[in-house]
């Protein structure tokens, strides 16, 4: 618990603040929209680990199997590869969880993408195990916002921006898979420090059901 204090008038006031413990934050959104500054920025905010579950986008991991990138349907096989990747990695969490029991899940999850859902509910599935609260949140940002983004990223890290009709394409054709009693945020105006605030002043609103959070 963190107290803080103020001499007022020779009086001690009293501002308690409990730390936060015990969730799984499951941060949804397509690329450019902030999940890991976001993460980052809370990670720092409720002592969390971040867990990036977004292998199947990762230009890296694609290079692996057959050279398929970022443009290219990725094969059942790699997807299912990839799966069991991921499941190693949730059972070294649940085996060895830090103290706090704070995990920051970040991911691009599609609707009526069955690798996607299978890959959520093994998280839900390992924090009604280990005890925790699963609370997730969709970033949601404008197309042009993205496209500036993920073109700053790419200025960045050297790398060419000549795939704007892929980022359209993907925006308008597909939908983010919103989980049950999902926080949707709008952060196109919103700087990162804003949007993690956000994310922890509804965690503190939140009281548990079935370890799924719900608002009161």
């Amino acid at each position: 618990m963190n107290i803080d204090f103020n001499i007022i008038n020779n009086m001690i006031n009293f501002n308690t603040k409990e730390q936060i413990t015990g969730f799984f934050v499951y941060i949804i959104g397509f690329s450019g929209s902030g999940k890991l500054s976001t993460a980052i920025e809370l990670s720092n905010m409720i002592d969390a680990l971040i867990v990036n579950n977004n292998f199947s986008n990762n230009t890296q991991v694609r290079s692996i199997y057959n050279k398929v990138f970022e443009h290219d349907p990725i094969p059942e096989e790699v997807q299912d590869g990839i799966y069991n990747v991921a499941q190693i990695m949730l059972q070294v969490i649940e085996a060895y969880p830090i103290h706090s029991k704070n995990y920051i899940f970040i991911d691009e999850l599609m609707k009526n993408n069955d690798y996607n859902i299978k890959m959520y509910n093994s998280v839900v599935e390992l924090g009604r195990r280990m005890g925790t609260k699963i609370i997730p949140i969709v970033l949601k940002c404008c197309l042009p916002t993205l496209q500036k983004r993920i073109k700053l990223k790419r200025q960045r890290e050297n790398r060419k921006f000549n795939n704007v009709s892929s980022i359209i394409e993907k925006f308008r054709a597909y939908n983010l898979f919103i989980p049950p009693r999902a926080i949707e945020i709008e952060n196109s105006n919103m700087s990162i420090k804003e949007v993690a605030e956000e994310i922890t002043s509804q965690m503190y609103k939140f009281s548990p059901v079935n370890g799924v959070y719900e608002k009161e």
